[in-house]
């Protein structure tokens, strides 16, 4: 399975919509979209990412589908709303002014300037409900790979989620074992930029037919989610 990220265009927050770059973006990117063969469309359900979705869907004659957990990550310490706070960019660009580091590994979730804030559990929150969300299409995570027991079909299946830059980097750091912070320090998500993440058995495992035989048999291999690109932007060159 191929899964493809695509962040939403210039967004106008206040209304949350896209601006009228955001809609030339968003034509851009719709004018490319065959190029992923996708077979699903899912996003979330803010403003500014269902416009972008639309532009592809309407291209392709695909009725995207909402997932809640797709919306943007939410920030902030407790006592205040959502966003009320720094951002974890922002945070980072603290760290490296001041400390000349960022926290390593998993300690970000425990650092002083982090370990109140909501920011940790909304990652916890989407990384499980994506991975919720894989386990019913047959990929079960399981540790730092996915016990895969999919059908044939639907390992082929390309789907994308249209959605935010900080979903985005939490569930490509997700699937790939990255610790988030070290992805929001080294991994910029540009505007209607696309990452494809694919979920396959090495090519030693097994033949598609012995694959899909061990399938149907309820048996099952496993398989490490695998960049195969990052952030394009191909499509705004025209």
């Amino acid at each position: 399975m191929r899964l493809y990220f695509i962040r939403h265009g210039e967004p106008d927050y206040q209304n949350d919509s896209l601006t009228k770059i955001g809609q030339r973006q968003a034509e851009k990117l719709a004018g490319h979209i065959h190029e992923l063969k996708l077979d699903e469309i899912y996003s979330s359900p803010l403003g500014r990412a269902v416009q972008t979705a639309a532009y592809s869907a309407e291209k392709l004659d695909i009725k995207p589908q909402v997932l809640p957990w797709l919306r943007e990550l939410r920030w902030g310490d407790y006592s205040g709303d959502a966003y009320s706070t720094a951002s974890p960019w922002s945070i980072n660009d603290r760290f490296i002014a001041e400390r000349h580091s960022y926290p390593s590994g998993e300690a970000w979730k425990t650092d002083e300037a982090v370990k109140n804030d909501r920011i940790v559990q909304d990652v916890a929150e989407i990384c499980a409900s994506f991975d919720a969300w894989l386990k019913v299409r047959g990929f079960e995570r399981w540790g730092q790979l996915y016990k895969v027991a999919a059908s044939l079909a639907e390992k082929q299946r390309n789907v994308a989620f249209f959605c935010h830059g900080g979903v985005a980097t939490a569930l490509v750091s997700h699937l790939l074992n990255i610790p988030f912070w070290q992805m929001i320090a080294h991994a910029a998500v540009e505007l209607t930029s696309i990452t494809c993440i694919e979920i396959a058995e090495a090519d030693s495992v097994a033949s598609p037919a012995d694959a899909e035989n061990a399938a149907n048999a309820g048996k099952a291999h496993f398989a490490a989610a695998r960049l195969v690109f990052y952030g394009d932007i191909h499509h705004l060159k025209d």
